[in-house]
């Protein structure tokens, strides 16, 4: 049985940022994920069946615009098989994290809630993606155009 790949947060939602070039505060950079923002709730959620690799959960407030290590927040990433191939998806600027590192997670399990944390304009979930090798992807043919596992 196929199942259709959830989107990060619930619905409905809007990107206020996709995958790809973009002027951010005057630059032009390249931004390597999707960032949504969702009406309904601030719940981030695992996208596929899965194990939770990594729970950073040391943000501090303070070093927000000082330290890089904090630009994300707190973050948890996922390691899931689509299509028999492993990815890895990473659920960066967490307020909190509420999995812990090796755990197993099903399909639409909430991982933490998203804010306003780490280097951010308002808060919003980032999401991205990497393949087996660590190298980034595009998330969006995943995510928005209802990819199956």
């Amino acid at each position: 049985m196929k199942t259709k790949i959830i989107p990060p947060v619930d619905q409905p939602f809007i990107v206020t940022s996709p995958y790809g070039w973009r002027v951010l505060r005057g630059k032009k950079q390249f931004h390597d994920g999707i960032d949504y923002v969702s009406s309904v709730s601030r719940n981030a959620i695992a996208i596929a069946d899965g194990k939770i690799i990594i729970d950073f959960d040391e943000y501090d407030p303070r070093l927000r615009w000082t330290d890089g290590r904090h630009s994300a927040g707190n973050y948890v990433c996922l390691e899931t098989i689509i299509h028999g191939e492993k990815y890895f998806a990473r659920y960066i600027h967490l307020k909190n994290n509420i999995i812990a590192n090796g755990q197993h997670v099903k399909q639409g399990d909430i991982l933490g809630s998203w804010d306003d944390v780490g280097y951010s304009f308002g808060a919003h979930l980032h999401f991205d993606m990497y393949d087996a090798s660590w190298n980034k992807i595009d998330p969006t043919n995943i995510l928005l155009n209802g990819y199956n596992i």
